[in-house]
């Protein structure tokens, strides 16, 4: 999901809550992998956080216009705010939050030390174990560093993305983002 491919209006998914997060769902057809992705870190020690996971996509509204708002303060223009709030909370329907495969992860503490999600995440010891290990769960960082350009996001460390793990493991050895995948993989799909 990016700003080039939106969902249709009449998009459903079909959404089972993730195990002790009863308030947060998750594509059905993932949430095994998810479920043992985040069981097998906290077994090794790196205590998680689910953020986020399923949106609806007018939640997704009031998050794309809460950010837009803080832009739209700091002196831009509606154009400039809403393009801007757009690198980093997409708009609705082309979230993969509104698809049901995308989970924000933290460590159990980040909000401990942290007022919101940030590129510091990167220097926790659970980021460490997500980027060693979340393809074999069949999970991507969606947003890498430096392919803000790509993918039309900034870098998000704590956005990983269900493909599968076929795709995962290609994807992460060749350290490319799905955009890039997705252009030179004859097997997606």
């Amino acid at each position: 999901m990016n700003g080039q491919n939106i969902l249709p209006i009449d998009f459903i998914v079909k959404t089972t809550a993730i195990q002790n997060y009863p308030e947060k769902q998750f594509d059905s057809r993932a949430v095994d992998s998810l479920n043992r992705m985040l069981e097998d870190a906290d077994g090794a020690g790196y205590k998680t956080h689910v953020v986020s996971a399923y949106r609806s996509v007018s939640y997704q509204q009031g998050l794309f216009e809460r950010k837009t708002d803080k832009y739209l303060a700091e002196g831009m223009t509606q154009e400039q705010a809403e393009q801007k709030a757009g690198t980093w909370v997409a708009r609705p329907g082309a979230s993969e939050h509104n698809l049901g495969l995308a989970v924000d992860i933290v460590s159990g503490d980040w909000y401990t030390y942290n007022n919101d999600l940030t590129a510091e995440f990167e220097n926790t010891e659970l980021f460490g174990w997500l980027e060693e290990n979340a393809h074999k769960y069949g999970f991507i960082l969606r947003y890498p560093e430096g392919k803000t350009e790509i993918t039309g996001i900034e870098y998000e460390p704590w956005h990983y993305r269900y493909v599968g793990t076929e795709h995962a493991t290609a994807i992460t050895e060749q350290g490319i983002c799905l955009e890039e995948y997705l252009r030179f993989s004859p097997s997606w799909g």
